[in-house]
């Protein structure tokens, strides 16, 4: 990021009478005293307010000082009379990535946009705010591949959720069916949801309690925390958890690395790993699973997501194909004993006015299982979401 905010400093142009001023400004950043620059730039602009070059080198050495509301202030104070100066522009958008206010700099980089649509720089500071803004949006969701996870929403502090979801099988084996019950909470640092989830299947019934969030470690940096377990183990693991962290990477890259323990009749792990990328509007992921496997050995699975999303995160349709032999998150008795699959599925979000928020997914599978032929399963699920 130094690097960056450096390239920055020597990019701003200033007048030829106050260059002099301007070079002095950048030589004490570069020179690790951004104390000293920021009080030789506040005596300047004393007497010069209208200097919007003078006025977005404080922006940017403040945002590298973490001095946050400083450099918001003299970004914005030039942006008030040219919404489209482009450092400024710029140095706003990467102060408020640093300050975690991700919604804020996707907002700024949209509105650029609307004034120069083909600008590059403007394109590439989207994709990197879609890329950071990950922890409670579009990467979380692209992470939960399985699709049983809300987006929670940035808007507001709460949301609650029900879902219903039902499979059913070419073999006319009972459907399973399964309503859960979410609430979520935004905690500053990333988003907490507990749920509940009653499952039927067979004419048994089975609970399972949940608790995951999504911390942010630090801009571009968050991670993926759960644990579960169900009081009957009818239909659910006994236990479950996970752990996984996710790093934003240069031209709107993402990956991942984590790891899934379940415990069924005995102790498993499935290890996971993902790469993600942003193509304008477009977010295409791969994901794998590995399990290993004392008698069959590594069992594997690789999975291909994208996503198009209409004006934010909230928004969007998408497409998921799969194969292996874990295409899913294991959580219950219908994910256990997979040994091949080809999966195919479809989702869609899409945000309202009044807080509410509607999820779809719907998909089928082409499965091989021990001790069973080739079956086909169909799935259909769908979520409302209320933010408040």
């Amino acid at each position: 990021m130094r690097v960056f905010v450096f390239i920055l400093l020597l990019t701003t142009a200033g007048s030829a009478q106050v260059e002099k001023i301007l070079a002095r400004g950048r030589a004490l950043f570069g020179q690790d005293q951004p104390q000293k620059a920021v009080s030789l730039l506040n005596d300047y602009l004393r007497d010069n307010p209208g200097d919007s070059d003078a006025r977005v080198l404080m922006g940017l050495i403040c945002s590298w000082d973490k001095r946050f509301e400083e450099g918001r202030r003299a970004f914005r104070l030039v942006l008030e009379s040219d919404p489209d100066y482009k450092d400024a522009v710029l140095g706003l958008v990467n102060l408020e990535l640093w300050s975690g206010q991700e919604a804020r700099a996707e907002e700024i980089a949209l509105r650029a946009m609307t004034y120069r649509p083909e600008d590059a720089d403007y394109k590439a500071a989207l994709a990197k705010v879609k890329a950071a803004r990950a922890p409670a949006k579009t990467v979380v969701a692209a992470s939960r591949v399985a699709g049983g996870t809300p987006e929670a929403s940035n808007e507001r502090d709460w949301e609650a959720g029900i879902n219903q979801s039902n499979i059913w099988f070419s073999d006319k084996r009972s459907s399973w069916h399964e309503t859960s019950a979410s609430l979520s909470k935004n905690f500053g640092l990333g988003w907490i949801t507990a749920r509940f989830s009653h499952a039927n299947w067979y004419g048994a019934g089975s609970n399972l309690v949940e608790v995951e969030s999504y911390p942010r470690i630090r801009p571009g940096t968050y991670g993926y925390l759960a644990g579960a377990f169900s009081p009957d183990a009818n239909l659910y693991a006994k236990r479950r958890a996970g752990a996984e962290i996710f790093q934003s990477f240069p031209l709107g890259f993402e990956g991942s690395a984590g790891i899934r323990y379940y415990h069924f009749n005995s102790d498993s792990l499935l290890y996971t790993g993902s790469i993600g990328k942003y193509f304008g509007n477009w977010w295409v992921l791969g994901r794998t699973y590995i399990s290993p496997d004392s008698v069959v050995g590594l069992s594997k699975s690789l999975q291909v997501q994208a996503r198009h999303y209409s004006g934010d995160a909230d928004r969007f349709v998408g497409l998921r194909f799969g194969i292996g032999a874990s295409p899913f998150e294991i959580r219950s008795v219908n994910e256990v004993d997979v040994q091949k699959s080809t999966s195919l599925a479809i989702e869609a979000l899409w945000k309202f006015k009044n807080g509410l928020r509607f999820r779809i997914n719907s998909g089928v599978a082409r499965q091989t299982r021990l001790f069973s032929g080739p079956l086909w399963q169909m799935q259909a699920d769908g979520t409302l979401y209320y933010a408040f």
